[in-house]
Formats: C-alpha cells, structure tokens, sequence
C-alpha cells in the first residue's frame, strides 16, 4: 500500500482534507518543476535562471509556418517581442547602440545609474526569492505539509517575483524615457 493510499482513512473524517493534500502535492511538484536546473521554463515563468524578466506574458504560437517565423526575426535569432516588451529598449540594446544613438554624457550617466540601481534593488529581492525557495522546500518535505504555512510562503514568493519584474519595469521605463523621440526611432530599427 503507498504512504498516500495509508492516509486516506485518517483523512476521510476531514472533510477536505484529501484535495488539500492533492492540491498540496501539485503545487510543489509544479514549483519543484520549475526550479530545475536547466529545464526550459513553462509558459507563464517570468524570472530566469540569469535573472532577466519577462513583463509580458507568453505569446500564443503562431500558425505561421517556420520558415515565415524565421524570416521575420533578424540574424541574431532574437525571440519575438510581446506588446510591452516591443514599446520598450533593454539597456543592454542602447549600451550597444549608444555612438549610433548619439547618447550625450547626461543620458550615458542616467542610463548607467538607473541600471545600476536596478541590478542592486534586484540582487537583494533575488536573495530574499531564494531564502523563502530554500524555506517552502522545507515546508514541502514534511510530513504532512503544513497548507497554510506553505501557501504563506508561496505568496511571499510571488511577492518577490512581482517585486523584480516591477524594478525591472522601472528600469525599462527610465530608459526609453532617457532617449529622444529621434533615438527611439533609431533603435527601434537597430534591434
């Protein structure tokens, strides 16, 4: 008989109590899912291993036929861009076009800085994601898992998720608001 099969008698006299367990179970086979090392993320995932966050979510596959999709991407085989993400310039685009731009000192320094707080406000919020990762594994492997102590830490979780990908759209805002309406045309077909 398996661990979950001998539960069930001491769980049917509470009413809920197997869902629960079974929601429990999904939720961290779906958390332990995503964090492995290495595997592609799932449709809906926002901060990657390296820490780049997506501020839109996932488009919808195309039925356009693959060569159409790859014609339409530039030579760097660059991923299709979201609706925000396609409004938007990563610093790392305008660092690379900054002499075509013809960013002036001013801009250079603004730019520079907002990525500089950007990376600091992200790498302390990256520190606390793990510790509360670190924390709802712990919580996971006992037995039983604690619901409500689980589910609080996968909402400070998310929390910390939210909180990245808002610095990060801070960031992206200050940016393109740094460049004029000339440069932004230009990187718009630089990219």
């Amino acid at each position: 008989m398996t661990r979950f099969a001998s539960r069930l008698p001491a769980a049917a006299g509470r009413p809920g109590a197997v869902l629960r367990h079974l929601r429990l179970v999904g939720l961290a086979a779906l958390l332990f899912g995503c964090a492995r090392a290495g595997a592609p993320p799932l449709p809906g995932d926002s901060v990657s291993q390296d820490g780049a966050v997506a501020v839109a979510p996932p488009r919808a596959p195309s039925i356009a036929p693959a060569t159409e999709k790859a014609a339409s991407r530039d030579a760097r085989d660059v991923p299709p861009r979201g609706a925000i993400e396609s409004r938007l310039f990563p610093a790392e685009v305008v660092m690379e076009h900054q002499v075509a731009l013809g960013l002036d000192d001013k801009q250079r320094a603004l730019i520079m800085g907002e990525v500089e707080r950007a990376q600091s406000q992200m790498n302390k919020v990256r520190w606390d994601l793990e510790r509360q990762r670190e924390a709802l594994a712990k919580l996971l492997d006992a037995e039983p898992v604690d619901e409500t102590a689980a589910l609080a830490v996968a909402k400070r979780l998310t929390d910390h998720e939210a909180s990245i990908k808002a610095a990060n759209l801070a960031m992206l805002l200050r940016v393109k608001n740094a460049l004029t309406a000339p440069q932004k045309a230009k990187l718009a077909t630089l990219r």
